[in-house]
């Protein structure tokens, strides 16, 4: 029976639906990316070991690099992760996604291995 490490389970899980959406989704990597930062979207750096938290934050940074649009009267007509993802090359997005693979690779070892480092 394998031993598993609940204390990164929550990061594990959405970074398992996230990955999900991104290897199955038809569409380009920017709309991929779209859906699955909805799925880690809630995880913050309490859920994650301090060895990600610098990868986690380069991955939120780049999804929102580009700011929300700003209409006229002030309101929000496009969050910053639509504007930003509508204004990358699909090169950066694959960037992207290879970071949030990586940083589910690194949950996966903790989750079922239970260790610190890989």
């Amino acid at each position: 029976m394998i031993e598993v490490n609940p204390r990164y389970f929550y990061a594990y899980e959405k970074f398992n639906d996230a990955l999900y959406c991104l290897a199955t989704e038809p569409d380009d990597v920017r709309q991929r990316l779209r859906s699955a930062y909805w799925h880690f979207r809630p995880v913050g750096k309490k859920h994650l070991p301090e060895h990600l938290q610098n990868d986690y934050q380069w991955v939120l940074n780049q999804l929102t690099r580009f700011g929300p649009e700003i209409g006229r009267d002030g309101k929000v007509l496009r969050g910053a992760v639509e504007e930003t993802l509508n204004r990358i090359r699909n090169s950066t997005g694959s960037k992207i996604a290879e970071r949030i693979l990586h940083i589910y690779h690194q949950l996966n070892w903790l989750y079922m291995e239970g260790e610190e480092e890989p």
